[in-house]
């Protein structure tokens, strides 16, 4: 089901991979983080580069990386597969950041959990063997919280909302994707119409009513934009900011019920609506 790519074949694609220099533009105290050199450590321990974006064609860009490793992709189970996504610039605009993902087959969509907030190395001091050891010891923690995650799916999955919660859930949603703004943007101010949308199954398989599809409906709509609508989610770091808003949410599910549920979201969107992220 997936191919993998080479370091070499990853930099074809996405040519900030390879970069060996900053953006000119960037302070002496910069410190640059080679993604080769990291992308070279973590395959020598089982990674395998499946997919490789920037957000610009400029050799210092934002870029992600998706990892996901060789026991992983030899056992894969019928509707997804653990990964970790890897996100750097070298042009100041982001700092090398790690994410745990999961990758839906059935209908290729990448979901971001909040098994923690996404990590992030800080080399505030030269970027050395030492620190490629530092990453590799990340990416191996980050990891061994897969199994944790795939019972937390299964719980999604036995819990079945009501559809007063789904609306709250989908309300909780689509104010959190612009909880750092200073208003709604008018198209989503008619709450009973946006959440519809926000629920509408793209598949049939993808219809019942438990949090694991509901999540994946309200996510899959929320990222990719609605035809008509909505339109898609396309900056890295926004995008990894609403995925794990909505894993919260969905954990959320698993504590509370009806009203206590939807007054428990919004608790949430209440405290973190300064840091323009929901904690996890």
């Amino acid at each position: 089901m997936f191919t993998t790519l080479t370091t070499e074949q990853a930099i074809e694609l996405v040519p900030a991979i390879g970069a060996t220099a900053p953006s000119p533009r960037v302070s002496d105290r910069y410190q640059f983080v080679s993604s080769r050199d990291v992308l070279d450590r973590v395959q020598e321990h089982g990674w395998r580069i499946t997919n490789a974006t920037a957000q610009s064609s400029k050799a210092t860009a934002q870029h992600r990386v998706t990892l996901v490793h060789q026991k992983d992709l030899e056992n894969q189970d019928q509707e997804g597969i653990l990964r970790i996504e890897m996100f750097n610039s070298h042009d100041r605009t982001k700092r090398l950041m790690f994410a745990i993902g999961y990758f839906r087959l059935v209908c290729s969509n990448g979901l971001i959990v909040a098994a923690g907030p996404a990590e992030t190395i800080r080399t505030k001091h030269r970027f050395t063997d030492d620190k490629l050891t530092e990453i590799l010891e990340q990416v191996t923690n980050m990891s061994s919280k897969f199994p944790s995650i795939l019972n937390t799916i299964q719980q999604f999955k036995s819990r079945t909302l009501t559809e007063n919660e789904q609306f709250s859930f989908a309300e909780y949603a689509v104010r959190g994707r612009f909880n750092y703004r200073p208003q709604m943007p008018k198209r989503y101010t008619e709450m009973q119409y946006t959440t519809n949308r926000m629920l509408q199954s793209r598949r049939p398989e993808d219809s019942s009513d438990d949090t694991w599809q509901v999540y994946n409906r309200v996510q899959e709509n929320l990222i990719r934009g609605t035809e008509g609508f909505s339109r898609p989610i396309k900056g890295y770091i926004d995008g990894v900011r609403v995925n794990q808003l909505l894993w919260k949410g969905a954990q959320t599910t698993l504590e509370f019920e009806g009203d206590k549920l939807r007054a428990e979201l919004t608790r949430l969107l209440t405290k973190d609506g300064e840091k323009g992220k929901i904690s996890a």
